[in-house]
């Protein structure tokens, strides 16, 4: 196993368990615990990982709010966020979708597109995409974040680096005054980062509760997108992303 693709089951596996000890993660990878021991250590320079008595933990700090909690949040916005996102998807013919209940939103409205791929990181979106017959929709297989839907690990990563798809849409946790996309989870970044790069055109929406914060992992900054749709909670957040990227305001 590369060192890279063992870099992210290690992260993939601390997502889904919090802690870890370095015996049973050596047994699961099938290496020495001195080997593990090596790439932990690289791993904690990176900030990716602490390292504790006898094993790791996650560095995510933030618990996992539930998706049927989010899915209630500012709902007005995100359906004015998804209207606007469905006017740029055109004559494509293939589509890759990240997780979150703001994509999750257009999702909703895309069941009139004929004979379009979807692929998707979210459980809740294929389930609902899968009922609308005149679409092809593909999800990635990984590990499922119990709480959000989302499907994270090497295999998720894998999937999406091997797609080329006509236009991608992702949501984040926190965007910036200077246009930087995050993640609360670095496994969650390392995919959606693929979702995008999947893509000839990719967006990102963001409700507008998101905007002047930061967390965890940097996804992207929106100067690399073709647009990011949102609201305005703040004149000031606002003025200074229009800057950044083509920022489109709903």
């Amino acid at each position: 196993m590369k060192i890279e693709i063992r870099e992210q089951k290690i992260l993939s596996l601390l997502e889904s368990r919090g802690e870890m000890s370095a015996s049973d993660l050596s047994k699961i990878l099938g290496i020495s615990v001195s080997t593990l021991r090596k790439q932990l250590a690289v791993m904690q320079e990176k900030k990716l990982v602490i390292r504790t008595y006898g094993g790791v933990m996650s560095v995510n700090q933030y618990a996992d709010e539930s998706f049927e909690s989010k899915i209630h949040k500012a709902v007005i916005e995100k359906r004015r966020i998804a209207n606007k996102a469905r006017t740029l998807i055109g004559d494509d013919k293939s589509i890759s979708l990240g997780s979150g209940t703001t994509v999750y939103a257009l999702c909703n409205i895309l069941d009139d597109l004929e004979g379009v791929s979807i692929y998707t990181n979210s459980m809740q979106s294929a389930e609902y995409l899968a009922l609308c017959g005149s679409l092809d929709v593909h999800i990635c297989g990984g590990i499922i974040r119990a709480a959000t839907g989302t499907i994270i690990g090497n295999e998720a990563y894998e999937f999406f680096r091997g797609l080329e798809v006509d236009s991608a849409f992702i949501s984040c946790d926190a965007l910036d005054e200077a246009g930087n996309v995050f993640s609360d989870s670095i496994t969650v970044a390392t995919v959606e980062r693929e979702v995008l790069r999947s893509a000839k055109k990719c967006y990102v929406l963001c409700d507008s509760t998101k905007l002047g914060k930061k967390t965890t992992a940097l996804i992207t900054n929106i100067a690399q997108c073709d647009g990011m749709i949102t609201g305005i909670n703040d004149s000031e957040v606002a003025e200074k992303l229009s800057y950044v990227g083509n920022v489109i305001f709903v």
